[in-house]
Formats: structure tokens, C-alpha cells, sequence
């Protein structure tokens, strides 16, 4: 057991909320994807309970015993609405709300999320899109709040952030 006196911050620095990214795929089916950034969120929460059945037998002797069979898989995120010179907003939020209006096929996109750093924290799926508008008030500024719902399996992918940056010389 640990005693009290030996427990001490871990030595390091903090890791940001903000280093989090988010990027987009409108044409999911397409291979390779071809992602857009979606650099002006807040609140991204991805959600993942797992699914499981139930695979107790009379060896449990009455106690319960569950099987991870997959998850449920949504994601939340707000983005702050751009206006470009023309005030039109961002390409990525009119795929977002377009894909989000949209029924069928064309309600589906194809979305990443990763850390900036850690490469553990990378995951990329296939979702529907629903949106609602963040903020009412008369001197809000616009946010549009979006919820996916995952379209089959979430997976770990290697993480672009870590992808991109520079390796390090070898000799």
C-alpha cells in the first residue's frame, strides 16, 4: 500500500483541453479520405459506453457477467460560426450543416478527432450529423452546436498531428 507521505505531484506539464483537432470527411466512401480541419471548436466530447451482452451461465453461480460486444459512439463538439470577406461561413461548417440537413447517404460523414501530441489519442469513424444553435442571445456570438452518431465501428488510427511533424535528423 502507498502511504500518504510518499504520494507526490507527477512531475511534467499539463496537458490543454485546446490541443485537441477535429477534421472532416464529406465523401466517407472515398480511399484514401480526404479530411478538412475544423480549427474553431470548443467542447469536443466524444462519448463511447460500451455495448455489452450478457453471457452468464450457471458457473457464475447467479452473479452477473458481461461481454464488451462494441460501443455506442457519439461525439459533441461546437463550432464558432466564420464569416469569410464575402460573409459566407467557413466551407467546413456549410458541409457540416448541409450533411446535417441532409437525409440518407448524404447525412453521413467520415470524421477524425485526435491529441496534438499524444499519439495514443487518435480515433477516426463514419457518422450521421444533427446541429442546433448554440447561442440566442442579442449580443451572442454564433456557435452551432453538433452531435454525430457513429455508423459503425470507431477505430484508433496512427495520429496525424504526430504524422505531420518533423522527424528528427539520424545520423
Amino acid at each position: 500500500m502507498t502511504a500518504l507521505n510518499q504520494i507526490a505531484p507527477t512531475l511534467g506539464s499539463n496537458a490543454n483541453s485546446y490541443e485537441w483537432m477535429w477534421d472532416i470527411c464529406t465523401n466517407p466512401a472515398e480511399s484514401p479520405r480526404k479530411y478538412m480541419n475544423v480549427p474553431d471548436i470548443t467542447g469536443l466530447a466524444p462519448l463511447a459506453p460500451p455495448k455489452n451482452q450478457d453471457d452468464a451461465t450457471y458457473a457464475n453461480k447467479g452473479q452477473d457477467s458481461q461481454s464488451k460486444i462494441g460501443e455506442t459512439f457519439s461525439l459533441q463538439v461546437t463550432v464558432k460560426a466564420v464569416l469569410d470577406a464575402n460573409g459566407e461561413l467557413q466551407p467546413y461548417l456549410i458541409a457540416l450543416i448541409k450533411a446535417a440537413d441532409a437525409t440518407g447517404s448524404d447525412n453521413i460523414i467520415g470524421h477524425r478527432y485526435y491529441h496534438a501530441t499524444s499519439e495514443i489519442l487518435a480515433y477516426e469513424g463514419t457518422a450521421g450529423v444533427e446541429w442546433v444553435r448554440q447561442n440566442t442571445g442579442n449580443a451572442d456570438l454564433e456557435f452551432f452546436s453538433f452531435t454525430l452518431t457513429g455508423k459503425g465501428d470507431r477505430k484508433r488510427i496512427p495520429n496525424p498531428a504526430r504524422e505531420t511533424a518533423p522527424k528528427p535528423l539520424t545520423k
